[in-house]
């Protein structure tokens, strides 16, 4: 059996789910995640940092390990 598998993903959605769970898992307990309001939910200006730094790191992982 071949390792070898290609599979076709959406690099963007895969950095950005990847990024939002860690941001959940890590920082839950000592930050302020969300803001909601009645129209919207969404992330604290911290929160935000954090998602982004995560979204970038995962992002080159995941364009590193494209194939030719």
């Amino acid at each position: 059996m071949s390792t070898n598998v290609d599979i076709k993903i959406n690099k963007l959605e895969l950095a950005s789910e990847l990024a939002h769970n860690r941001l959940l898992k890590e920082f839950d307990k000592r930050i302020d995640i969300y803001i909601d309001t009645e129209d919207c939910l969404y992330y604290t200006e911290e929160a935000q940092e954090i998602f982004n730094e995560l979204y970038d790191h995962y992002l080159t992982t995941i364009e590193l390990t494209k194939t030719k």
